[in-house]
């Protein structure tokens, strides 16, 4: 299905963008195809509210969504995108917090990412029995 358009926030560009709909009132995962990635990436900013039109809905992969939506949105070489002034409606961020019997119950289910609050430590140089190696400590933030 091809959308006519929707007003959606940035929230994250790495070769995938998050996107935050204030009118849905969800997170929608979108993906610019290689080949239009230079056509985009100058033009999309992170916190940014933009009216994208002719983008292309399709389902979401069955494994490793970073959100829990169905959907994704898929840039076309038709897309446009309009920078619009800035709106609360729509939000900055989204995220869950799990507690740890939440999170085991993720053990083994590969449908949505998941990650972890914690505290990254130094890389060190420690000895073993095969000589010198390098570790960097990672303290779970566990309540």
């Amino acid at each position: 299905m091809v959308s006519k358009s929707l007003s959606a926030r940035v929230t994250r560009v790495w070769n995938a963008i998050l996107l935050g709909s204030g009118i849905i009132g969800t997170m929608m995962h979108g993906v610019i195809n290689k080949v239009y990635m230079e056509k985009f990436k100058p033009l999309i900013e992170e916190g940014n509210v933009y009216i994208i039109a002719n983008v292309r809905v399709t389902p979401a992969a069955q494994k490793y969504r970073p959100m829990e939506n169905d959907k994704i949105l898929n840039f076309l070489l038709t897309t446009t995108l309009k920078m619009i002034k800035d709106t609360e409606d729509i939000l900055m961020c989204s995220f869950k917090v799990f507690t740890t019997d939440m999170l085991s119950k993720r053990i083994n289910v590969d449908m949505y990412l998941s990650g972890v609050a914690a505290h990254i430590g130094q890389v060190e140089e420690i000895r073993t029995n095969f000589g010198l190696t390098k570790i960097r400590d990672i303290v779970l933030l566990i309540e």
